[in-house]
């Protein structure tokens, strides 16, 4: 039997909250001693809501009544708010709320027997609900430990209580964490980048990640090596895209490269030569050599006398880029092309002007 009337004057739903409002009620009752129970109110209020510091409940003595604004409240602060006001209801069954005196704004702080009245609202009541709440999970905890909805089916409820019960008689137990590896998180994620200390170009093949798609370290493929676990801050990022996949994949790359650790990149001197500290271990299958006729070609023009710019653009093998940057040097060649096509109309327009 229902002992809380519940008045639902909201658009709120209680199938997940009328049997709590309930639980709370009778806990109260017996911890506080009112003998009538009061009517509870359930209010909506936009304008309200809207207040930063709006009204969240109050009692009406008279109607021995309580009424709970709930628009965009969580069910579990509906719930302290209901306890807290159970406490002025026990006050005015007790008469001690009718000792009169000032109860306008600001009653708090001016009327002393008021003050000492919210003090033993806010005290017992929040204890009451800590208590009730504590109990409740003890009693329930695959109930009311979980993040889930509260609308399990009894034989849903029965099926999960068996398994875990199986599961802790047996030993083992599911691994939650391993189902998170499966769910495919979306991010920003590095596709070429540059290590600051040792000026190498790589490409992450690999790399750590939150449920809100935040990246720590990356693992890095280089020339000759791949590099485990370096921080983002010692990175600089050349070019990232917005993609989704599960937290432990791991792009393609050379598995006959050794794995080596980031300080494994500083160079040490060996007969005379600067070289990696991986590479004078000998776990390194080249040496680190920075071949001049690369910044040779980087200042030649980017146009050449018989086909320009679009020679070059399509004469470029996309079979010698990177798989992970494959996708973004195609897309950059058309953006290119296009402007340049666009670039060579405007001009025409302008001559014929």
């Amino acid at each position: 039997m229902k002992l809380i009337k519940i008045k639902n004057n909201s658009k709120m739903d209680l199938s997940n909250i009328d049997e709590l409002i309930q639980s709370l009620g009778k806990y109260a009752q017996k911890e506080f001693g009112f003998k009538r129970p009061p009517v509870l109110n359930l209010v909506s209020d936009k304008q309200n809501q809207m207040k930063l510091l709006g009204k969240t409940a109050y009692y009406d003595p008279h109607n021995m009544s309580i009424s709970i604004y709930v628009d965009g409240r969580h069910p579990k602060d509906i719930l302290r708010s209901f306890a807290h006001e159970l406490v002025h209801h026990t006050q005015n069954e007790n008469g001690e709320l009718e000792k009169g005196g000032y109860s306008g704004p600001g009653y708090a702080q001016k009327n002393k027997n008021l003050r000492n009245m919210e003090r033993d609202a806010y005290e017992r009541g929040n204890m009451c609900f800590r208590d009730w709440e504590d109990q409740l999970k003890q009693e329930k905890p695959t109930i009311y430990n979980e993040r889930r909805n509260y609308k399990m089916s009894t034989k849903k409820w029965k099926n999960k209580e068996l398994s875990e019960i199986l599961s802790e008689k047996f030993g083992f137990k599911m691994n939650l964490g391993a189902l998170n590896e499966s769910k495919e998180i979306t991010h920003m994620c590095a596709l070429h980048v540059t290590h600051k200390k040792s000026g190498r170009e790589g490409h992450p093949i690999a790399h750590t990640l939150t449920e809100s798609g935040d990246i720590s370290h990356y693992t890095v493929e280089f020339d000759d090596v791949i590099v485990e676990n370096i921080a983002v801050s010692d990175l600089k990022i050349l070019v990232q895209e917005e993609h989704h996949h599960k937290r432990d994949d791991v792009k393609d790359h050379d598995e006959k490269k050794p794995v080596v650790k980031e300080e494994e990149l500083e160079m040490t001197t060996v007969d005379g030569k600067k070289v990696p500290k991986f590479a004078a271990d000998g776990k390194g299958a080249n040496d680190l050599k920075k071949d001049s006729s690369k910044d040779k070609k980087e200042k030649e023009p980017e146009e050449d006398k018989e086909g320009g710019e679009d020679k070059k653009e399509g004469s470029k093998d996309l079979s010698k880029v990177p798989p992970q940057l494959r996708k973004h040097v195609a897309k950059k060649m058309k953006e290119s092309r296009f402007y340049k096509l666009v670039k060579e109309e405007v001009l025409k327009q302008l001559r014929k002007k």
